[in-house]
């Protein structure tokens, strides 16, 4: 008698795509290694024209950032010009990395809470729902590999095991972290789209 087991298939993207980034770091490491070797640091890279001075950011259990928030709460996530500025030097838009993260993390939102809150029996994702969040991830998971934060977050969290048992744990709460200041970003953002907003396309 043949038993057939059918696996969900986010499941079986969720796997795939865990796969596919994990042997896409490491090929990545790889070559980032290599190439810091032999090849000479670029001195044409645009940057950011203004200073950005550093913050303190401590980290909340704010619902409105988790997954059964409203989707009203993402909207405001980026600033005007939807994370791009215009480079006065070259004469061309740049996407800050910093907005590219938020705007991931936002699609990361609103495809889990279809998947999860919205409608959970659904798997009518098309193929580019699938191809954004595959780009989404790969992108998040080198770029917290690029902006890798130093603070220390101790184990002072109280929680008791399935077996009963009182152990400490790690969950980021109330500690303060160094920062680059995202609101002088913010105003930056604004300030940049209002003097060059006609070389947008709208």
């Amino acid at each position: 008698m043949k038993h057939t087991v059918k696996v969900p298939l986010l499941l079986v993207i969720s796997a795939s795509v865990a796969l596919i980034i994990s042997l896409s770091v490491h090929l990545l490491s790889i070559s980032l290694n290599v190439g810091a070797i032999f090849k000479p640091v670029s001195k044409t890279e645009a940057v950011l024209p203004i200073q950005i001075q550093p913050a303190t950011l401590t980290i909340s259990k704010a619902e409105r950032f988790g997954l059964y928030s409203n989707e009203s709460e993402w909207e405001s996530i980026l600033p005007m010009g939807d994370g791009f500025i215009y480079h006065p030097d070259d004469q061309k838009h740049y996407l800050v990395s910093h907005f590219h993260s938020l705007h991931c993390l936002r699609s990361f939102h609103r495809y889990l809470r279809m998947a999860m809150v919205s409608n959970p029996q659904n798997d009518g994702y098309t193929m580019l729902d699938i191809g954004h969040v595959h780009h989404c991830l790969i992108y998040l998971r080198q770029i917290l590999l690029c902006n890798a934060d130093l603070t220390l977050e101790p184990a002072s969290h109280k929680q008791r095991t399935p077996d009963g048992k009182i152990v400490e744990t790690v969950t980021g709460i109330d500690i303060a972290h160094r920062c680059t200041d995202w609101e002088q970003l913010w105003e930056y953002m604004g300030s940049n789209y209002e003097q060059y907003k006609d070389t947008y396309d709208n």
